[in-house]
């Protein structure tokens, strides 16, 4: 932890050298020259870390990535109570293209983009191949993992309509610093499916680039998980299930005893597959903030409905471990009641429910060793719950992904992936325009290029 910190202030200083975009659009203030390129490895090594501390920003995966996803797609799961506005027309599905949350979370996301490709952009101030290869790995699990939760959110899923002429989001692959010309500042959006493709060479290269071990860093096993998500998402189930197969057959991850054990941890569980990390010094934990109690110094902001707790059996402890009652009898979610401790972006529970749910799906020949009941039930076991059926249906697993994953990010792009209608707040299609960000007014602004592109329901 000593030598992270001394990386952490080493990345502030280089940050304040090369600078960062607020926006796609950059000022030619904001810009440097190539001189100030980086010019040793260990500057490139700081900057990394700082790149993981972007993903840590609590617009980002410090909360926001999460509560959006789950405020936007939930379906008789939570309500917001809060007094914040801009979250609030997103639970409503009422947003608007000044949204703030919105507008902060893709510029927070553009800038941590930027950093990995500053990063991309000086790879070769590095000797050790190796420690190259590791580096651009890292630089690109990271880029394709914004990348992918960018254009889930504000942009048309993958199966509504054709991916091919559907906009996505703009695709910059070069770092703005290194490359400023006031004749060529502007980039429109990408399609949907030019996106997906440069997120799965990202993850695909991460996974070959990246090794089995990397301490609490992206690892080969955290790309072929997020690469699993990924297929999932496109109902790519062969490829999904194999992914999923080869990290829970790769003996690195264990479910933990108790449900309880898999949050609120310091440090990372045994079925931790990729976490973000939250110190006293760095990171922020906004789903502690929004989530939590005001006993546990949170704002208790975002509750859980009656429906969502009584889906649970009584004898299921994710009832009454996971799900709590505050001194005024507001229900919350008790995954987040530490403000330092790390945020799980993957755990093995998931893998084990995409493969089990791939299998079902893609049916023929069964990847792994386990039937979808077997995995099912290993999940249903650690819960204490009844036991899983020997041949679940899909909709037995997407109930089981609900009970185990929820408040975790995964609810509007379930509700997509599945065509699911939302009945809560009115009633939308899976593929209405409400359940699309609205690319933030400030960027079509400053983005000429970006003329025309918004998307439908927000006007043009």
């Amino acid at each position: 932890m000593k030598r992270y910190n001394n990386l952490i202030a080493i990345a502030c200083i280089v940050f304040s050298l090369v600078g960062c975009a607020s926006e796609l659009d950059i000022e030619p203030q904001d810009s440097v020259t190539e001189e100030i390129a980086l010019d040793s490895e260990e500057a490139v090594q700081s900057l990394l870390v700082g790149a993981y501390d972007r993903m840590a920003d609590d617009d980002l995966y410090g909360g926001w990535f999460q509560m959006t996803s789950d405020l936007l797609g939930t379906n008789n799961d939570i309500t917001w109570s809060g007094t914040f506005q801009e979250p609030r027309d997103i639970w409503n599905k009422t947003i608007t293209t000044n949204n703030g949350q919105a507008e902060v979370t893709w510029t927070e996301a553009y800038e941590a983009i930027n950093v990995t490709n500053i990063i991309l952009a000086n790879l070769s101030v590095v000797s050790d191949e190796d420690e190259r290869n590791r580096i651009e790995g890292e630089a690109k699990f990271i880029r394709g993992l914004v990348y992918f939760d960018l254009v889930r959110l504000f942009a048309k899923d993958w199966a509504d309509g054709n991916p091919s002429t559907n906009l996505g989001v703009p695709l910059k692959l070069q770092p703005t610093e290194l490359e400023y010309n006031p004749a060529s500042s502007t980039i429109s959006r990408n399609t949907v499916a030019e996106v997906y493709t440069q997120v799965l060479a990202d993850l695909t290269d991460a996974e070959a680039l990246l090794g089995e071990d990397n301490g609490f860093y992206a690892t080969t096993w955290a790309a072929k998980a997020i690469l699993a998500r990924v297929y999932m998402q496109q109902r790519n189930y062969e490829d999904a299930r194999i992914k999923a197969n080869d990290v829970i057959e790769s003996g690195q991850f264990v479910l933990v005893d108790k449900v309880s054990q898999a949050f609120n941890q310091a440090n990372n569980t045994s079925e931790d597959v990729f976490a973000v990390q939250i110190t006293n010094q760095d990171g922020e934990n906004a789903l502690q903030t929004f989530y939590a109690a005001t006993s546990f110094n949170g704002r208790r902001d975002i509750r859980i409905r009656a429906e969502y707790n009584n889906l649970f059996e009584d004898e299921d402890e994710r009832k009454s471990v996971l799900i709590y009652y505050d001194a005024a009898d507001r229900r919350l979610s008790a995954k987040y009641t530490d403000q330092f401790a790390n945020i799980s972006l993957v755990r093995l529970a998931e893998l084990y429910l995409i493969r089990a749910e791939a299998n079902v799906r893609a049916g023929g020949t069964q990847v792994g060793p386990n039937t979808p009941g077997d995995d099912l039930q290993l999940i249903r076991a650690r819960a204490k719950a009844s036991d899983a059926p020997a041949e679940p249906t899909v909709e037995d697993i997407l109930l089981e992904r609900k009970l185990e994953l929820g408040f975790e990010g995964h609810f509007i792009h379930d509700i997509k992936r599945t065509e699911t209608t939302i009945t809560q707040q009115g009633t939308y299609a899976w593929n209405a325009d409400e359940l699309v960000l609205p690319i933030p007014q400030r960027e079509m602004d400053a983005n000429t290029a970006l003329a025309g592109q918004q998307n439908a329901g927000y006007g043009n």
